[in-house]
């Protein structure tokens, strides 16, 4: 079984951001990448992240799912994160 790409990899992997947010640390965003794969990608606090390829519906209904999540906690306050050099979140 081959390992999934990271986030950071998805994105830097080229295509079309279909819907994005980053919030109160939460970060999701739907990639449509250049073979056409839809991505789900969503980092939390700057600490968890995934990549997860699914159908372009099933990943903009759970965008719209972390979005609303986000939303009932009140805190929409934009947070960032340390990157490192080459750009990536540092844990």
């Amino acid at each position: 079984m081959s390992e999934m790409p990271s986030m950071e990899d998805v994105l830097n992997g080229g295509g079309h951001k279909d819907a994005t947010f980053h919030l109160a640390g939460t970060k999701v965003i739907v990639l449509t990448d250049d073979d056409g794969r839809t991505w789900l990608c969503r980092r939390d606090d700057g600490v968890a992240e995934s990549a997860t390829p699914m159908g372009r519906v099933e990943a903009l209904e759970e965008f719209a799912a972390a979005l609303a999540e986000v939303l009932a906690t009140g805190d929409v306050t934009p947070r960032h994160h340390a990157r490192d050099a080459c750009g990536r979140h540092r844990g």
